[in-house]
């Protein structure tokens, strides 16, 4: 299962990258809405999730980046988070398809670079926190999220986004029954 929720949440990141002629960056609030828009779509039964999240660095005594504020030791680079968790058989799985691009632009301006082990683009896990990575669910920064979806991008675009996805997956994978 953990396959496939990783092959939806990989052509939802190629189809936001091809939307934006300039790789979206910050932009974990529509991947997270889009992400659980499609999974709903899809018959299964997911949320939008915002809060805090800390990524290991590569290098230094355990010090993360955070969005939000934690007790961490480490560097915040963001007010909040969002991502998209989907529950199958009681299992809930945290899917979250913005590391590629939120990691890119952390590099590129605070130049800090992330562990191997989170520094793959996209994470699927049904463990909230690790070593090198934590969820912590915050509800009070739901409403941040919807703000910048609101403010930054268009309903056409958020509709388009999800439908290309959803096409993309019907023709390529058979992912989603016809």
């Amino acid at each position: 299962m953990e396959n496939i929720l990783y092959l939806v949440a990989k052509e939802l990141q190629k189809t936001i990258e091809d939307e934006f002629t300039n790789n979206p960056v910050g932009a974990c609030y529509l991947f997270g809405h889009c992400l659980t828009e499609i999974f709903c779509r899809m018959g299964l039964q997911s949320r939008k999730v915002s809060g805090k999240l800390a990524i290991l660095q590569k290098k230094g005594k355990a010090k993360y980046i955070t969005y939000g504020k934690l007790p961490v030791k480490g560097e915040q680079v963001g007010v909040y988070h969002t991502w998209c968790e989907v529950t199958i058989d009681n299992e809930v799985f945290i899917i979250d398809p913005s590391l590629k691009s939120n990691l890119g632009f952390i590099k590129k301006v605070f130049r800090i670079k992330i562990n191997p082990m989170v520094d793959k683009g996209i994470i699927v896990t049904r463990t909230a926190r690790t070593y090198y990575y934590k969820y912590y669910e915050d509800v009070t920064l739901e409403s941040a999220s919807n703000k910048s979806l609101k403010e930054l991008v268009t309903e056409n675009q958020i509709n388009s986004i999800i439908e290309t996805t959803l096409n993309k997956l019907q023709s390529s994978t058979n992912i989603i029954a016809a």
